[in-house]
Order: C-alpha cells, then structure tokens, then sequence
C-alpha cells in the first residue's frame, strides 16, 4: 500500500523567523511592563498568550498563525496608537534618550519596543501568509473571524483583569 506524504515545511524562512522573533520581543515587553507594574501581571500573562501562539503556528507554516500574527499585532497598534497617547509617548522617550541621554518614563519608553514588535509580527506574518501556496477566498473570512476573535479575547482580558481600561472602547459602545 502506497502512502502518501505531505509537504514538509520550510524551515528557517525569513518572514516566519522573524515574525516569531518579533512576537517573542513582544512577550518579553510585556513580561518587563508587568514586572514594573504588579497590577497588570495577570493581564499581560493572558494578553502574551496568542502572541506565542502566533509565533508557534508562524514556524509552522500555519496560515492560522499568519492571520493570528497579522490580527493581534494590528489590534495592539490600533489600541495602543489610537486610543491612547502610549505609542507617541513612548517614541518621544525614544527621542528624549538620543537627544539628552537619559529618559524621564521607562513605562512609557516601552511602548516604542512594543510598537515595533508588534508592527514587525503583523507585517511578518503578512509577508508569510503572501508566501503561502494555498489560498483561498475563506481566507478573507478567517481574517475577519480572527479580528473579532481577537478584539473580544483582548476586551475580556481587559473585563476581567484591568477593569479600569475598558474606558478606551467607550466610544464605540456610544455608537453601536
């Protein structure tokens, strides 16, 4: 009986290397903002887990990890750029530690590693996904499935552990 093989995956691809390398950086800005904020550990320690899934799946080859990369990188930097002055504030301590050498606000410093993380894991996995062979239109569906999946995990989280958060989502709970 003849048996049939699977494609093996490609192994040490740049994009999902790096998507990988940027999910991890991720984890570890978030393990250091907990560490310097008690209040927020439990938070982080649940908010790290798709990244490291995203990051597994990524290595794999796993189009569900490339659209989980792409969502959850893209819902932080809409959270942490649009709702809030985090991501601005933490390139302006960027730019304050070039120009004078030391920094005022390490807890919003950060927020530039982690915007760089981010932007780095969506845009990773993004170029993987574009590497895939196999494409389909249900893809744009699991992409929309994937952002909502995300957006509701990311609001629970902050429901249950950071009730004091839920604040940045109340315009759109106003409109809808």
């Amino acid at each position: 009986m003849a048996t049939q093989t699977l494609p093996q995956p490609r192994v040490g691809n740049s994009p999902d290397v790096l998507a990988a390398v940027c999910a991890i950086g991720f984890i570890v800005v978030l393990a250091i903002a907990a560490y310097w904020d008690s209040s927020i550990r439990t938070l982080h320690a649940f908010e790290a887990v798709p990244y490291a899934i995203a990051a597994v799946l990524c290595l794999r080859q796993r189009k569900a990890g490339y659209i989980l990369g792409v969502a959850s990188g893209i819902f932080w930097l809409w959270m942490a750029g649009t709702l809030t002055t985090f991501v601005r504030n933490g390139f302006e301590r960027v730019a304050m530690l070039i120009q004078t050498g030391h920094v005022d606000r390490w807890d919003q410093f950060i927020a530039a590693p982690a915007a760089i993380t981010t932007a780095g894991l969506a845009l990773c996995s993004l170029w993987g996904y574009t590497r895939l062979g196999s494409k389909s239109a249900r893809d744009v569906a699991a992409c929309v499935g994937a952002f909502a999946a995300v957006g509701v995990y990311f609001i629970g989280l902050f429901w249950l552990f950071a009730p004091q958060y839920l604040g940045l989502f109340a315009r759109y709970w106003r409109s809808a």
